[in-house]
């Protein structure tokens, strides 16, 4: 026996009203356009759904395969849901499904446009931000996220934050971190330990979610400029797989911040010139001077002007 099936309709349309009632009432702003009702559904094909390039820049599309295999066994158990779509008339944009609507696409490319070509979703009128929120708190609550998705998580909800405290829709007194937590469901303390590895680059984060370093020394690694990150990856990459210790990767940034010697600095033919010009006129007042007071530096001026003459040769001059 499959799953047993979610009832459509009413039931469904109420868990959606109370969770976009649930963000509006997040998002401290009481006319929010999350907080209109959303028991409108709409069948649109699936070629006028449109996924919200933020959510592949903030979550993975894993496990596409078996969720429509789930599909096309039991059926589309949850809507998506869409907002009209910021540029393309009657068309949609999805706030939350993304995953649902890949594998829909997968089905329709495997012969089932048939049964899964046209999809109900349930119709949420909303902006950029409002939709931003809805649907980072969906992916946060019904997903298990990777390292990775949990890094670019924590940065798109303080980007978000961000946005919201611009647009005055966040409540007097309102922490970043506070709000971060709220969105992301995870606790003030362990949202500042991941801010902290937002500063890591791709590469890196990708190393620590694949447990090739610890998160203590990933964090070490943050708080350097990218270019030493950049340095240390690529004496990582360059080495044998598997995890680092915390020493090795410590070797490895000493390594990389090793400042290289500095080359002198040449000096400017301009500023050069301006010395001996000045030089020169001073020279002048030798002739008020007696023989015994040049006498002491008779020689560094014979060293100078054989110099002089060096240079005059070796330019042809």
């Amino acid at each position: 026996m499959g799953r047993p099936r979610i009832e459509r309709g009413a039931k469904q349309g109420d868990v959606i009203r109370d969770r976009v009632a649930a963000v509006a009432a997040r998002s401290a702003r009481p006319t929010s356009l999350l907080g209109q009702k959303t028991d409108r559904s709409v069948t649109v094909p699936l070629v006028q759904l449109h996924p919200d390039p933020r959510n592949n820049e903030v979550f993975e599309l894993g496990g596409i395969e078996d969720l429509a295999r789930d599909i096309e066994a039991n059926g589309l158990a949850h809507y998506p849901v869409v907002r009209p779509h910021p540029e393309f008339e009657d068309e949609y944009m999805i706030v939350a499904g993304h995953r649902r609507h890949a594998a829909l696409s997968l089905l329709v490319e495997q012969g089932h446009g048939g049964r899964f070509g046209q999809v109900a979703c349930h119709l949420v009128p909303s902006d950029d931000l409002d939709s931003g929120v809805l649907m980072l708190t969906t992916n946060v609550r019904q997903r298990d996220l990777s390292t990775l998705e949990r890094i670019h998580t924590i940065a798109f909800a303080q980007s978000l934050v961000g946005e919201l405290r611009e647009a005055g829709r966040l409540e007097a007194g309102t922490t970043t971190d506070g709000k971060i937590a709220e969105l992301v469901n995870l606790a003030p303390r362990t949202v500042a330990y991941y801010r902290s590895l937002t500063k890591l680059i791709e590469g890196l984060r990708a190393l620590l979610d694949e447990r090739r370093i610890t998160f203590t020394t990933a964090r070490e690694l943050a708080q350097q400029p990218s270019d030493v990150q950049e340095r240390v990856l690529a004496q990582i990459e360059s080495g044998e797989d598997g995890a680092l210790s915390g020493a090795q990767v410590a070797a490895l940034t000493e390594s990389a911040t090793a400042k290289e010697p500095t080359p002198p600095k040449v000096p400017d033919a301009g500023i050069l010139v301006s010395a001996l010009e000045r030089a020169t006129s001073k020279m002048l007042r030798f002739d008020a001077a007696t023989p015994d007071e040049l006498d002491p530096f008779i020689g560094r001026i014979a060293a100078i002007v054989e110099r002089l003459d060096a240079i005059t040769v070796k330019r042809g001059v």
